[in-house]
């Protein structure tokens, strides 16, 4: 056997006595973060819960809108029936007096 095979340890330290290493400083690990794994389908159920969100918060604005619509219906057919059943009546000042609502 020759002599720098007998011990490598010592073969090592004769070589890198005359070499010139040069030492590179590692990333903390903390800025070497993984991009976040996101799931596909968990993804596509958070639009889709989006997008039934939107369409619930349409229908409740519509389902509003048709109750006030209704109000406002029911109070006009009201006051259109008292007024034709006062000039049923023969009554002449059945229309409502325009100028005490100024």
């Amino acid at each position: 056997m020759r002599k720098d095979q007998e011990n490598p340890s010592l073969a090592a330290e004769q070589i890198a006595a005359g070499a010139k290493i040069i030492q590179f400083a590692r990333k903390p690990k903390a800025c070497q973060q993984a991009p976040e794994i996101v799931d596909p389908l968990r993804r596509l159920e958070d639009e889709d819960e989006h997008r039934r969100t939107l369409q619930n918060l349409a229908a409740t604005l519509i389902i509003v809108a048709l109750i006030a619509a209704g109000f406002w219906l029911i109070d006009h057919l009201r006051s259109s029936a008292r007024i034709e059943a006062c000039l049923e009546a023969g009554h002449r000042n059945c229309l409502p007096n325009l100028e005490h609502a100024r």
